[in-house]
């Protein structure tokens, strides 16, 4: 083999994995937006109520989230992208098999509080990483003064049920109520 077609060869193979890598890249993130992950119908309840919360393009919040950037873990890449394709699997199976209407979620919800939604700590904390800002009012500076020395069980969440979706239990009890009606 010349020197010519090795450097052929490299230049190539360095051009094919640029490709690759940028539209995998691009389908990952597209993947863990809304738009995609409301394309399922059962998933219609949790992005309307999350348009209307605080971390939804509403003007309510400062901070505009999209869904992986909440449910799924942000602590390594190699985590992220197991979790991402593990999570997404499985939802993808549950639509198959016609899971995930607002009755089964409730009561999976009411059996399990686990199994309740879950954001995780490292996504809130990738954006909130100053959580004793000047300003904040006394309590909300007590409680992240805990958080942070360690000094709490308490997650973001257990403070901060509502801000991704809103009172989504509510919302879910009216669209069974409505569905009811235009039985």
């Amino acid at each position: 083999m010349n020197k010519a077609n090795l450097i052929l060869g490299l230049v190539i193979g360095i051009i094919f994995t640029t490709i690759i890598s940028l539209v995998t890249a691009s389908k990952v993130i597209s993947t863990g937006r809304a738009n995609f992950c409301s394309s399922c119908h059962e998933m219609e309840i949790f992005r309307d109520t999350w348009r209307a919360g605080g971390h939804g393009p509403a003007d309510k919040g400062v901070i505009k989230a999209q869904c992986a950037q909440c449910h799924l873990p942000h602590d390594n890449l190699v985590v992220y992208l197991i979790s991402k394709f593990k999570f997404g699997l499985h939802d993808y199976l549950a639509h198959l098999r016609g899971k995930g209407k607002p009755q089964q979620w409730l009561v999976k919800w009411e059996q399990d509080q686990e199994q309740a939604p879950k954001a995780y700590e490292s996504g809130c904390r990738e954006c909130h990483q100053q959580l004793i800002a000047p300003g904040i009012p006394l309590k909300a500076f007590t409680a992240h003064r805990q958080y942070e020395l360690g000094l709490t069980q308490k997650t973001c969440i257990s403070c901060h049920q509502s801000v991704g979706h809103g009172d989504i239990i509510t919302a879910m009890k009216e669209t069974l109520k409505k569905q009811a009606i235009f039985k």
